[in-house]
């Protein structure tokens, strides 16, 4: 298996964990410090797709 693929993947279960902890941590129903702990979840996966997307943008053949 291709290690760009292998990137690409990764950054696609980060993207979707993201948007979970994204749209559940906007959710103003949970209690304040959960909804803080998901949208830095998000942050965090923010900056994970974004190198991930930066190294296979570098390194497109793998």
């Amino acid at each position: 298996m291709n290690s760009s693929l292998i990137f690409l993947l990764t950054t696609a279960l980060f993207i979707i964990i993201g948007c979970f902890c994204l749209v559940f941590g906007l959710d103003k129903a949970k209690p304040p410090k959960t909804r803080k702990y998901l949208l830095y979840t998000a942050l965090i996966c923010v900056f994970l797709v974004w190198g991930l997307i930066t190294y296979i943008m570098l390194n497109p053949l793998g």
